[in-house]
């Protein structure tokens, strides 16, 4: 009865036919038992086997004596990283060794400032540097003193403020105590000049603000280059 209100309604859904190109075909009922077939044992092994077909296993390390020690020693390895003692004490231990480490070869390579007090990299400036002018500095005066005290980091920056003064007595900058070192070295309109004033600038601040301690066989190749450059 309620298909056929169905059908009167209009709801029924209409039979849907076959498309032109399509050829129904009635399957045989076959009711034959399936027969599952296996694979050969040495086949299903070779399958096993296959790194490609290890689909949900971690890979092996590759046969060799390096990868099977470093597969060991991780292996090892991993309890200890995982457990609390490391957790609370060894990590802590490790990143204090390898700061010191740091540290080390910071000092070997000469780029700390307190790698040794014979140097003498590091004795008082004789003026303030944030308001130094350069039109007042006695540079020979000050430049003899630092000498003397083997403070070659200094008679660097003496050289290179030497250097913006006989600029400026040339009338090829305007030197202004606010200006960057690299706002000079684009005032100069002589290609050859800005070029070489260009390598003094990365050389002074490679020392100065680098803080590289310079020792008086580094310092001699660096004063020539200064003196070369101030020649008339």
């Amino acid at each position: 009865m309620l298909i056929s209100l169905l059908t009167l309604s209009g709801l029924a859904q209409p039979t849907v036919k076959p498309p032109r190109d399509t050829v129904a075909v009635t399957a045989p009922d076959d009711r034959s038992p399936v027969r599952l077939r296996q694979p050969p044992a040495p086949r299903l092994n070779d399958y096993r086997n296959d790194r490609d077909y290890q689909y949900r296993r971690e890979l092996k390390p590759a046969d060799s004596p390096w990868a099977a020690f470093w597969a060991w020693f991780w292996q090892k390895l991993e309890p200890f990283f995982a457990s609390n003692t490391y957790r609370y004490l060894w990590q802590y231990v490790f990143l204090a060794a390898m700061a010191g480490l740091v540290i080390w070869l910071l000092i070997k390579a000469d780029m700390l400032g307190f790698a040794g007090n014979s140097r003498g990299a590091y004795t008082a400036v004789p003026y303030q540097t944030q308001s130094e002018n350069i039109h007042e500095i006695n540079f020979n005066d000050q430049l003899d003193t630092a000498l003397q005290q083997q403070n070659y980091r200094l008679a660097v920056r003496l050289l290179y403020l030497q250097t913006l003064k006989h600029l400026t007595d040339r009338e090829l900058i305007d030197w202004q105590p606010n200006k960057t070192n690299r706002s000079y070295v684009y005032e100069l309109s002589n290609p050859a000049v800005r070029r070489d004033f260009e390598t003094l600038t990365r050389q002074f601040e490679y020392v100065w603000y680098g803080e590289f301690p310079l020792s008086a066989e580094r310092f001699e190749p660096l004063r020539e280059a200064f003196q070369k450059f101030n020649r008339p």
